[in-house]
């Protein structure tokens, strides 16, 4: 007899890693969702947020930052790019920075908006009382292991 999804057992369901990425897979699903009205997947919304917080920065430093591949980041860059959303100046003999465009201003006050929403509904399925704790821990976890530490 088959089992209803609610009546199977996760016995993964105590594992933090496992845990981190079910609810980041959900998380990121719903952020697309709310994004695509303005055309943009998670990851060109997040480097433009980026690059208004941090004008002329290159694209390697934003992909380090980020920790996006540079083989990710160089069409990423030519997409937001070609919609007209940043513009690439010389920084020096061999650098250019990223900066945005009107248009790209624009939008991102549209980003920041959605990523406010977001990050809103996702609080409120966290009980008031563990939030703080919540977003300490992650901040120790994100800190403690990124760039494979």
């Amino acid at each position: 007899m088959l089992k209803a999804a609610a009546e199977m057992i996760d016995p993964l369901n105590r594992y933090p890693g496992y845990l981190l990425r079910r609810a980041s897979l959900a998380a990121m699903v719903a952020l697309a969702t709310r994004l695509a009205p303005l055309d943009l997947r998670p990851g060109e919304a997040t480097v433009l947020t980026v690059i208004e917080a941090n004008p002329n920065s290159t694209q390697s430093d934003i992909g380090r930052l980020l920790e996006i591949a540079r083989a990710n980041m160089a069409p990423l860059v030519s997409r937001l790019a070609s919609r007209e959303l940043i513009e690439r100046q010389p920084v020096d003999r061999r650098s250019h920075g990223l900066v945005l465009t009107r248009s790209g201003r624009s939008l991102v006050a549209r980003i920041k908006a959605a990523f406010a929403a977001h990050e809103q509904t996702l609080l409120e399925k966290i009980p008031a009382s563990h939030r703080n704790a919540f977003i300490s821990g992650l901040q120790a976890l994100a800190e403690k292991t990124s760039n494979g530490n």
